[in-house]
């Protein structure tokens, strides 16, 4: 045989390390550079020229050697190397044989001498010349087939596109398409719909706007009246949003804000709060779940979040959360809900501890602050939250597949400076017009008011979130 072709695919990916704010009272900065190993796979293939095949003799069977299926070898320090087989002459009919040929009263026909093909060194067999036997012409010449059309069928496939390039839409996408042909009834391998049960009417956004924290509280800690909840309700639902976030379920979480949103027709992403004093798997935390169990209308639900910034805001561990999340997915399913449960870090968060998380979760969402880069200006803003979104998503990919959100951003009007970062008024509402511009339709604006009751916290600017003026 003639001839080797030997082609490799070499891949590698590298993350990307980035600053990203801290948590909701508190915020770091842990620094994570994820690292692969690289394997080269190297796919050998051998294919058969037309002069290596047996030669062809006239009224007989042409025999071709069959294509070597190529060989694959996983080595990381050595190319595969083939030895192609041995040779094996296709059997050539005997001399001593006559070749059948057709008798006929007719006047013998001469027919076109066949295209001159050398076979061997042996002699072919010729009907003697005595006999004029009448021989029928030959049939048309069919060329063997060529080397790349014998063995085409054995070229590796495409690789199949990364999940960032499969999936375009932050919400729930299809699923891929096989590279089969699709059968008469087509059957996918995967459910049309997630596989947390949901249809979508979990995720509403109205264009380009979505969501907003809500936190049911005065300016100083106190819960709000059920008149002063109803007022808030309404302007929310005013400025076209169609969802509220709530972080947990105190307050009159159920006896005043899940009536007012019903009346507005506005969706909750419901959340338990998870801190030292709370830690998974506590009372508190069960308490929590169930009250949503109990209280929640399984048609306003859009998704539940466990803990928020459970890790980078409150020390907790990341395994501990892996196993809780799990427990109230198992929970919330067997109440009958169907909306997606997840849980929310910030970006450096999910890249340091993240794995963990990813077969607890249904759907992605991450907090991202822009303010807190110290290198963004306002305008920025909305760019930073796309690339930081895809950025921690690749964590967790399958889950992303399925829906990718910032459950948290925002930009505050008051403060100090934090290097390009300026806070105020005018500041934030260029910074939040360039967020709904590039996220708008799966981010959560942080926050609906200012929140007087929290510490002032790193550069000043915790309790001066509120933007609903700027919206």
């Amino acid at each position: 045989m003639k001839g080797a072709i030997v082609a490799a695919l070499v891949g590698s990916a590298v993350a990307a390390s980035h600053k990203a704010h801290a948590g909701f009272h508190l915020r770091r900065n842990p620094g994570y550079v994820p690292q692969e190993d690289v394997c080269k796979t190297v796919t050998t293939t051998v294919y058969v020229t037309a002069s290596d095949l047996p030669p062809i003799v006239s009224n007989t069977t042409v025999v071709v050697a069959p294509s070597p299926v190529p060989e694959t070898s996983t080595s990381c320090t050595k190319e595969a190397q083939t030895t192609p087989p041995a040779y094996t002459p296709a059997p050539v009919p005997s001399t001593s044989e006559k070749p059948v040929v057709p008798t006929s009263s007719e006047k013998p026909v001469a027919p076109s001498p066949p295209p001159y093909v050398p076979v061997s060194s042996e002699k072919p067999v010729v009907p003697s010349s005595s006999e004029k036997p009448v021989v029928p012409s030959p049939p048309p010449y069919v060329p063997a087939p060529k080397p790349s059309e014998v063995v085409s069928s054995y070229h590796a496939p495409p690789p199949a596109p990364k999940p960032s390039e499969a999936v375009a839409s932050y919400h729930a996408a299809p699923p891929a398409p096989s590279s089969k042909p699709a059968p008469l009834k087509p059957k996918p391998s995967k459910p049309s719909t997630p596989s947390y049960g949901g249809s979508g009417s979990w995720n509403k956004p109205n264009g380009k706007k979505w969501a907003i924290t809500y936190t049911p509280y005065t300016q100083g800690g106190d819960c709000k009246s059920a008149s002063e909840v109803q007022t808030d309700v309404g302007k929310i639902a005013g400025l076209g949003y169609t969802t509220i976030r709530v972080y947990s379920t105190d307050c009159g979480v159920f006896e005043n804000v899940v009536p007012a949103c019903t009346q507005h027709g506005l969706q909750i992403i419901y959340g338990i709060f998870l801190d030292a004093a709370t830690p998974p798997n506590s009372q508190g935390a069960s308490d929590q779940l169930q009250d949503i169990i109990d209280n929640a209308p399984k048609g306003s639900v859009s998704m539940l979040i466990v803990g928020n910034e459970y890790i980078s805001g409150h020390g907790g561990d990341a395994g501990s959360l892996a196993g809780y999340i799990s427990t109230v997915r198992t929970k919330f399913r067997a109440a009958g809900f169907d909306a997606p449960v997840t849980t929310t870090e910030t970006v450096a968060a999910w890249e340091q501890y993240g794995s963990a998380w990813c077969d607890a979760i249904d759907i992605f969402a991450a907090q991202v602050q822009p303010y807190f880069d110290g290198g963004k200006t306002a305008s920025e803003a909305g760019d930073f939250a796309y690339d930081q979104l895809e950025q921690a998503a690749k964590v967790c990919p399958e889950a992303a597949a399925k829906g990718k959100f910032i459950s948290e951003i925002g930009w505050p009007a008051g403060g100090s400076p934090n290097g390009a970062a300026i806070p105020g008024k005018a500041q934030q509402k260029q910074a939040m017009r360039s967020i709904i511009d590039k996220v708008g339709d799966h981010a959560c604006i942080f926050s609906y008011q200012d929140d007087a009751w929290k510490a002032p916290g790193a550069y000043n600017v915790e309790q001066y979130f509120g933007c609903a003026d700027n919206l």
